[in-house]
């Protein structure tokens, strides 16, 4: 239980990093290259990643849990590793050569750039990061991803000079990648020894790797969907308005995402052995409580420093994305709920075919709200539309897995949870707070909020008889017994 603790602090910190990391660097691009140039990246970006993504397939996914299932065997993991990363090769082998054919004979305007991106689908063919989330050594991952946007962020203010090195740029982002999963190839050596596999033993891999392909590319697509909707039926500044809203919603995410990343190799060993099967529920049932705790609280905070947040980091003519924040707000404990379902039962026991179909339906239920709001309700009805998709996904997930994880035993600390989010929220909005600096005002709210939030659900975790809030409490007070 510590080291899951340490894993997840550790990845839930180095998400923080990656949301901030561009926060160091955007403002000195956009005032460098000029939002033309930077069009140019991000057009050229957004159609090689298409591709970048059919190198893998579901690789992050299907080989965590296969080289998480086979345990510490060295022979069986390297064997498992080698056939699964021959999908990821030869895939890689296509799709650079399809990228190529692609920008020679569709891209017309900006080929230079085009081909550079071509590193981009390289970076992918190498990243094995799916194997070291398998064995559980998340610090090499995350130390090898750290110094990557360390080098970058130094190579993008040392040789990003003018308005023509948008070359330049997309050179650093991308060659900056590959330098790094090089990185993590030479650690490799430690966990792996080398076999040379046939076509034979790598075909069967490609089937469970492309079906969990389907969530990702789906999901790719419905978010896509989103933004192209609202611009065609409204107007530019509602696609602004919304992608505002959404950045802000990346951080919670993140660290919520952390906990599933750290869980899933764990739970596919432990649902792999009959004897760890009991210990995985315990896990589960641990992981839901408090995915829980943190979506509720992320949820009530930003919506008590939306009216703050907002014009502090965007400026007043983003003031249309507080409402936004506030809708968006709502989508964070149906997407808890469903990351500790989806990684830590649903995929670890390679129940992939519920997990795709929820995907799916999450897919079409954005379309179908999207359809019907937008043009009334303009990005308002985007928000809703992005709610109501992760509302059914988690729905469906679970009834799926209904039979196995009794939720009724949940409903109690889920109540006291939000009871305990809508008296902070409460306090932190009806309460005057006269501080002319906003930032101030800001970091006084969170401190407050945090205070209110912990005091109430502290008495809860005190006083509870949950089960599950029981093992919590024991596992607390041994630690500290143990110190």
């Amino acid at each position: 239980m510590r080291s899951l603790i340490k894993n997840f602090f550790s990845n839930a910190t180095y998400q923080i990093f990656t949301i901030v990391f561009p926060l160091l660097t955007m403002p000195y691009i956009a005032r460098v290259l000029g939002a033309e140039q930077m069009g140019i990246f991000n057009y050229t970006y957004a159609i090689a990643i298409y591709f970048a993504l059919v190198v893998k397939l579901g690789a992050d996914h299907y080989g965590n849990r296969s080289i998480a299932k086979v345990g510490k065997d060295i022979k069986d993991r390297s064997e498992i590793f080698w056939e699964i990363f021959g999908v990821q090769f030869f895939n890689g082998i296509i799709c650079i050569i399809a990228y190529l054919i692609f920008v020679t004979a569709f891209v017309t305007e900006n080929q230079t750039v085009a081909y550079l991106q071509v590193f981009l689908i390289i970076s992918f063919a190498l990243d094995i990061n799916w194997f070291f989330y398998g064995i559980e050594q998340f610090n090499i991952v995350i130390l090898r991803n750290t110094l990557v946007k360390i080098f970058t962020v130094a190579c993008v203010f040392l040789f990003v000079k003018s308005i023509n090195d948008v070359w330049i740029y997309t050179i650093i982002m991308n060659v900056g990648s590959i330098v790094g999963f090089l990185i993590t190839w030479i650690q490799l050596r430690k966990f792996v020894e080398f076999r040379a596999v046939s076509i034979k033993k790598i075909l069967p891999h490609i089937k469970p790797s492309l079906v969990l392909f389907i969530p990702i590319v789906s999901a790719s697509i419905f978010t896509s969907f989103t933004t192209v909707l609202l611009g065609q039926m409204t107007n530019m500044s509602n696609v602004g308005f919304y992608d505002a809203g959404s950045k802000i919603l990346a951080m919670p995410k993140g660290v919520i995402a952390a906990l599933g990343t750290v869980m899933l190799p764990k739970m596919s060993a432990a649902y792999a052995n009959p004897e760890t099967k009991k210990e995985a529920g315990k896990y589960l049932n641990v992981s839901i409580i408090f995915a829980s705790f943190l979506a509720i609280v992320f949820t009530f905070g930003l919506i008590s420093i939306s009216k703050d947040f907002i014009p502090l980091f965007y400026g007043n003519d983003f003031s249309a994305s507080i409402n936004v924040l506030n809708i968006l707000a709502i989508y964070i404990p149906f997407y808890a709920l469903g990351n500790v379902i989806r990684t830590q039962f649903l995929i670890p026991q390679a129940k992939d075919r519920p997990f795709v179909i929820s995907v799916l339906l999450g897919a079409v239920a954005s379309i179908i709200v999207n359809l019907i709001l937008i043009k009334p309700f303009g990005v308002l009805g985007a928000a809703i539309g992005t709610v109501s998709s992760e509302v059914v996904l988690a729905v469906y997930q679970i009834l799926a897995a209904r039979k196995d994880i009794k939720f009724k035993k949940f409903i109690e600390p889920l109540v006291y949870f939000t009871f305990s989010g809508i008296v902070m929220l409460s306090v932190l909005m009806f309460i005057p707070f006269s501080i002319n600096s906003v930032m101030i005002r800001i970091v006084v709210k969170i401190v407050i909020g945090a205070v209110i939030y912990c005091s109430m659900t502290g008495i809860y975790f005190m006083k509870s008889h949950n089960e599950t809030i029981e093992l919590i409490r024991s596992f607390i007070f041994k630690k500290r017994k143990n110190i």
